[in-house]
């Protein structure tokens, strides 16, 4: 073999290595998305209730079974009434509505009889029971007289909650029919069931749906006004979730205090449903909330919830083993503590010295974290950028959100975490389960409306059926709040 011959082959020998160092690279570069693509989707079966924000009914039946574990604290009080606490048991009443008298006949021991037996003493017993239920029909004979004037025919007026139908429910059944089917979240046709079976009569899925109608009605200036008091409210909690009307996705949103609520069904979850909802275009005070963009659009204030970033820096610290997670996570709730015991103490703010050591702790932290995740290599050939890993993309919300995350250790009036607003909608989630979805949007508007009204008189201390029944009547009754304004 000449010389020609050994140049051809060895160049032929490299151009072979070439390709196949091309080849091994690729195989690579592949080998290294699936192992990333593997671990993600091992992280996604990883999550759970407590690492993440899926509810507990999502956790499915895992081996071993997780129980799940609170990131509350434990106060190291036993579980039960503390002591000092009131307690509530049936007390006896000073004017029953019925007295029977009760007297022995005869001895039990030798048989004699006791009719012209002494007197010892009376003992009292009262039991709390219901009478037995059945409607009550009373019969309106409306006069209309004509005017010898002007020979005009006048009727004369109905009681309040009633109309010239020859045959109606009167409001009390009606109001029952509305606290079964809203506040207790029964359907329709359960909610008919109880009331036939109750009071022996017929009662139609229509008229409860009528009732219902009637009663929102009613409350909407009721509504308007709570609106109003969320709209000037110091801080206020915002969520939405999901629920289905007629077939569809849609979206519950509320606005809540401890004092007020309002909800919102509408379509979309983002700046169209909160700006149709009219509160956080005009809010001037603290919104509490999780990190959905749609939020930060508005330019209130804006503090984010940290329990939700508690959840996932467990999943970052259990999942990859990450030290700074583990620790980030002790120091926010250390944060908190430190917090609870100043406004124990009657402080309304924490030392300057003590809010910058944890400011340079949580700045620390997530500089190590940065270290420990490098953003990934730019992919040539390929369009978009590289899909960032759970934890990098949870360490970007923690630096851009810094000031977010920690408003409750600035302002006092700013709480941990966004437990108002979740618990507010976790009716809605409870609804699902037990009645299924709207079937028309009318329905879900006439929901959110008395849910409003009940929310907020609940949390008020005002007894609901008393208030549904004044709504029924056409005169319903203000929050107490309201009435002192």
């Amino acid at each position: 073999m000449n010389v020609e011959e050994l140049v051809k082959a060895l160049e032929a020998q490299r151009a072979e290595n070439q390709t196949l160092r091309n080849d091994l690279a690729q195989a690579l570069e592949r080998l290294e998305e699936a192992n990333a693509r593997i671990k993600q989707l091992e992280g996604q079966a990883a999550k759970d209730s407590h690492n993440s924000s899926k509810p507990p009914s999502t956790n499915g039946f895992k081996e071993p079974m997780r129980k799940t574990q609170s990131l509350r604290e434990k106060s190291g009080k036993k579980s039960g009434g503390q002591p000092g606490h009131p307690g509530q048991t049936l007390l006896m009443v000073a004017q029953p509505d019925h007295t029977i008298l009760l007297t022995p006949q005869q001895c039990q021991q030798c048989q004699q009889d006791l009719s012209e037996g002494w007197l010892c003493r009376r003992e009292r017993v009262q039991v709390f029971d219901l009478p037995t239920v059945h409607l009550q029909v009373t019969e309106y004979h409306v006069e209309v007289k004509g005017c010898p004037c002007c020979h005009a025919e006048t009727r004369a007026d109905l009681p309040d909650g009633l109309t010239l139908a020859s045959a109606q429910y009167g409001p009390n059944v009606k109001t029952l029919a509305v606290y079964l089917a809203c506040l207790h979240l029964l359907p329709l046709a359960r909610v008919c069931q109880i009331l036939s079976d109750l009071c022996g009569t017929t009662f139609s899925q229509a008229s409860v749906l009528a009732a219902c109608q009637q009663s929102a009605s009613a409350i909407t200036p009721v509504v308007q006004r709570i609106k109003t008091a969320l709209q000037t409210s110091q801080v206020m909690h915002n969520d939405e979730t999901g629920f289905r009307v007629e077939k569809k996705r849609w979206w519950l949103h509320v606005a809540a205090t401890c004092w007020f609520t309002l909800y919102l069904a509408h379509p979309k979850r983002g700046k169209e449903a909160t700006d149709a909802m009219e509160i956080l275009p005009t809010f001037l005070g603290t919104s509490m909330h999780d990190s959905l963009s749609s939020y930060l659009q508005y330019t209130c204030r804006h503090a984010l919830c940290v329990v939700h970033y508690l959840r996932e820096l467990t999943f970052v610290g259990e999942r990859f083993d990450q030290r700074w997670a583990t620790e980030m996570k002790a120091l926010l709730l250390e944060i908190k503590a430190c917090v609870q015991r100043a406004r124990e103490e009657g402080k309304t703010s924490l030392p300057q010295a003590v809010t910058q050591d944890f400011e340079r702790r949580y700045t620390h932290l997530v500089q190590t974290g940065m270290a420990a995740n490098p953003p990934p290599p730019k992919r040539t050939g390929k369009r978009g950028a590289p899909k960032k890993s759970d934890a990098l993309n949870l360490l970007i919300r923690l630096h851009q959100y810094h000031d977010l995350i920690l408003r409750f250790m600035h302002d006092f009036a700013v709480p941990f975490d966004n437990n108002q607003a979740e618990s507010d909608l976790r009716m809605m989630k409870l609804r699902q389960k037990i009645s299924g979805c709207f079937r028309t949007q009318d329905g879900a508007a006439i929901f959110c409306a008395l849910r409003s009204y009940l929310s907020t008189m609940q949390k008020q201390g005002v007894h609901l059926l008393t208030a549904l029944r004044s709504a029924m009547v056409g005169s319903p009754l203000l929050p107490p709040l309201l009435v002192a304004e």
